[in-house]
């Protein structure tokens, strides 16, 4: 599954045009006090505007591999950057260092090669650490959703794309839950996930029990929730559907969920 990836909006419209107001003001001060974003050529992300300027405050600087890293985490996230740039902008001096610190660890690792499964794994897991640090620095009680932008985001599914896993996906969350070929009406699936990838063998030795593989006739075994989440498994809807638009749609979701860590809770939504 898979397509458009960003955050689940929860602040009210005025609330929202108001913080992207004060993310644009916080960028043009930073474009006319001269603050380091001249060395970002490329960075348009006013988050790290207000980091750059942030860092100049306590006397430090930031890096350009930093600065992309940050960018990156919530260009991804695709965030209501007003929300971020007001924390950032508001943090203490205390704060900001240890901001600046984890920025340039991200920015260290984001230029780090690997070779090998296990120190792949072991990179991403670090990363993964670093966001939540970043996170947890700036809104300590978990209180804005912006600043936890990559554990509540939101996947669409293009039905113009990927039209049997749309139609599943409706299907589970309205209740009608596919076992292979015979559907019965069940509870509604939820439609918020919570991401478990050391469960997902699990899971779908569970989903899939009992459902024989047709592959021979160019069907795959849909899951929803699909395996890699902790709602996945006993239970879950599983339907035949053409294996093309399974596997274009799961490589789609793998991508926009690269990076994210376990724990992260993810809406599915079709468009």
């Amino acid at each position: 599954m898979g397509a458009s990836f960003r955050l689940v909006p929860d602040e009210p419209l005025g609330h929202a045009r108001e913080l992207q107001e004060h993310a644009d003001e916080v960028a043009g001060h930073a474009r006319s006090s001269g603050a380091a974003v001249a060395g970002f050529p490329s960075v348009s992300n006013s988050v790290v505007r207000a980091l750059t300027e942030m860092a100049e405050r306590v006397g430090r600087s930031l890096s350009k591999d930093a600065g992309r890293a940050v960018e990156e985490m919530y260009r991804k996230a695709g965030t209501l950057a007003g929300d971020v740039v007001k924390r950032v902008t508001e943090a203490d001096a205390e704060n900001a260092r240890r901001l600046i610190e984890v920025a340039e660890r991200m920015g260290q690792n984001a230029t780090r090669t690997v070779t090998g499964d296990a120190e792949r794994t072991a990179l991403t897991a670090e990363r993964a650490g670093l966001r939540k640090r970043f996170a947890d620095i700036l809104d300590p009680k978990g209180e804005t959703p912006a600043v936890r932008a990559y554990q509540d985001a939101e996947i669409r599914v293009d039905s113009a794309r990927y039209p049997e896993t749309a139609q599943h996906i409706q299907e589970a969350q309205s209740g009608t839950i596919w076992r292979g070929d015979a559907s019965a009406q069940g509870a509604p699936a939820p439609s918020v996930l919570t991401i478990d990838r050391d469960g997902a063998k699990a899971n779908r030795a569970e989903s899939l029990r009992g459902i024989a593989p047709r592959g021979g006739e160019g069907l795959d075994r849909d899951e929803y929730p699909p395996a890699m989440f902790l709602e996945g498994g006993a239970g879950a809807s599983v339907k035949y559907i053409d294996a093309s638009d399974n596997r274009g749609a799961g490589s789609m979701m793998g991508s926009d969920l690269d990076g994210l860590p376990d724990g992260a809770r993810i809406r599915i939504v079709v468009k």
